[in-house]
């Protein structure tokens, strides 16, 4: 199976606010590789098919971020 691709629009207002998005995300399973923008206010993830859009969601969300949008493979999903 190929890969799915997440991007979501997160607010981070400084360094330590993509210091915890990189945490959780790196502590998922399934995680391939993950890109995080500050100045974008993005968090791109490419991820293996067993790891599902809502588990890296929340685990953002359990950081206590702010979750403004996102999509998988270029399609919007809920937040």
């Amino acid at each position: 199976m190929s890969s799915q691709h997440f991007i979501f629009n997160v607010q981070m207002g400084c360094g330590g606010c993509s210091s915890t998005i990189k945490e959780a995300v790196q502590a998922l399973d399934g995680v391939q590789n993950y890109f995080i923008s500050l100045e974008e206010q993005t968090v791109s993830v490419v991820a293996e098919p067993s790891l599902s859009y809502e588990t890296v969601l929340e685990a953002m969300k359990a950081k206590g971020k702010n979750v403004r949008s996102g999509e998988v493979n270029g399609v919007s999903r809920a937040v």
